[in-house]
């Protein structure tokens, strides 16, 4: 398998990537997997147990930015990584959140704006590991990533998109992606956290 090599060249910055097929983004198991070990972080620090309905808003939030799928998957949009991925949700799903609940007048509404946000937040930290990176300042263009900090490059193809060999691989990672999810799934029946 022939693996690219993108060169991103501008007045500001050169942005050589040498192998952006072996880093890629978490999938909905690693995202639920992430927002739960920072809910268990929280509960260890602050030695505070997050109720049940916080706990929903939390890993809601380690998913939420990749609602942007379902947008691209049922109008033909090509919105993955736009303003979801950006420190505008971060900011607005919160604050919505907060709002909603204030009209409630529910006593959680702080919390469970806090949880959403730290759920998207782990989001958008572990995606800040793949090689594509987060438009962290959108609507301004540019993406952060971990391995090459802030760039202007918008980066090229998407999940489904690449040769053979780069499509095996992506499926490779997503059966991974499974098998972290059922192994959560089991541990979670195994110690009777869950029942069916």
């Amino acid at each position: 398998m022939r693996l690219p090599i993108s060169i991103f060249v501008s007045e500001f910055t050169t942005f050589i990537n040498l192998n952006p097929v072996l880093v890629k983004m978490s999938f909905a198991f690693g995202h639920l997997l992430g927002a739960w070990c920072a809910g268990k972080i929280y509960e260890y620090f602050s030695k505070k147990k997050i109720s049940h309905y916080a706990w929903g808003f939390l890993l809601l939030g380690g998913l939420l930015p990749d609602g942007d799928f379902l947008l691209d998957w049922t109008f033909g949009t090509d919105l993955h990584r736009t303003f979801s991925h950006s420190l505008l949700l971060l900011i607005l799903a919160p604050l919505a959140v907060y709002l909603f609940y204030s009209i409630l007048k529910h006593p959680e509404k702080k919390h469970f704006a806090f949880f959403i946000g730290l759920g998207i937040s782990m989001h958008l930290f572990l995606d800040g590991f793949s090689t594509y990176g987060i438009p962290l300042l959108w609507p301004l263009t540019g993406y952060f990533s971990f391995f090459s900090g802030f760039t202007p490059a918008i980066p090229e193809g998407g999940l489904l998109q690449g040769d053979a060999g780069i499509l095996v691989y992506k499926m490779k990672l997503a059966v991974v992606d499974m098998a972290i999810g059922t192994a959560w799934i089991f541990y979670l029946w195994f110690r009777r956290r869950i029942q069916f």
